[in-house]
């Protein structure tokens, strides 16, 4: 009994890690969106930042955050044939993803300012607009399945290779949600989040670990940041449509992507909101209802 309520736990917080991780990285996508908005005005200032970033990117998400979510991938693909063909794409666009990431760390770290301040620097801009567009519909689709609950198909043997598979990964904690690992590493985008760089000598035991409500309030914020930049996205997208109108019939064509794109959009802002209070919701609930260590201590002392 105590093997499988610990398998539970053990579960309980690789998903909780997982969905932690989403949040910080639409906190860093949307710093690097703002970033590259002025690649080619001020390169001297924007461009070490954005080579931290996507360093973080090549460092953290793809060398664990991603390798976490395909073993659970691979195992839920075992249960539900369902999702086999969804689950491989994902784990597709995590090879892919990390090709384009590294080759945009490549341009970025060979390019001078100078360069950026011509055509290439609006290239590589747009480069990296479509890269957080892409990874912003990824992590939308992973969610999708996190937000099925599809993992509790997995059963305790499911879960002992899932995190078993990952001793010495798995335990490696997000930059972001530590700021002395973040100023450690990559100093100047802890100044750009304004977390204060770590001073020799300070003893990191006294800074106290951030509540479970803290990151699902991180990800409500992540989430309606999200939601705004796709709608910025979306409105840039249907102005060129209107502009290209050249008679009735592509006047229609666009009128009729513009209130299908419109809808899609707007059922985004309902039900992605929506899931995330269930989620959040759940948690909470578990969190709440959950009997606090010293309490269980003394009961089994009785």
């Amino acid at each position: 009994m105590t093997s499988r309520v610990g398998t539970k736990a053990s579960a309980a917080a690789f998903m909780q890690r997982l969905r932690h991780d989403h949040a910080g990285l639409s906190r860093m996508l949307r710093a690097i969106d703002s970033m590259a908005d002025r690649l080619g005005t001020e390169p001297e200032t924007v461009q070490p930042l954005l080579v931290e970033a996507f360093g973080y990117l090549l460092d953290y998400q793809h060398g664990y955050h991603h390798p976490r979510e395909d073993r659970l991938f691979a195992s839920i693909r075992k249960k539900r044939p369902a999702l086999a063909d969804t689950l491989h794409k994902l784990s597709e666009e995590h090879v892919t993803g990390e090709h384009e990431t590294a080759g945009i760390a490549e341009e970025l770290a060979a390019a001078t300012p100078d360069q950026l301040r011509g055509r290439k620097g609006e290239r590589l801009a747009a480069r990296i607009h479509g890269y957080i567009r892409h990874s912003r519909l990824h992590m939308r689709n992973e969610e999708a399945v996190f937000y099925a609950r599809a993992e509790q198909v997995l059963g305790k043997s499911d879960w002992v290779e899932i995190i078993g598979n990952g001793v010495g990964k798995g335990s490696q904690q997000d930059p972001l949600a530590d700021m002395d690992a973040l100023a450690d590493e990559y100093p100047r985008l802890a100044a750009h989040f304004n977390l204060p760089t770590r001073q020799s000598g300070q003893d990191r035991t006294n800074s106290d670990e951030p509540g479970e409500m803290h990151y699902h309030v991180l990800a409500l914020t992540d989430l309606y940041g999200g939601l705004m930049h796709e709608g910025l996205d979306l409105t840039r997208r249907n102005a060129r449509r209107l502009l290209s109108v050249r008679g009735p019939i592509s006047l229609a064509r666009a009128v009729t992507s513009i209130t299908a794109d419109n809808l899609r959009f707007a059922g985004q802002c309902v039900t992605r909101p929506s899931q995330w209070v269930l989620d959040s919701g759940t948690d909470f609930l578990v969190e709440r209802l959950r009997p606090a260590p010293d309490k269980v201590g003394k009961n089994k002392s009785q």
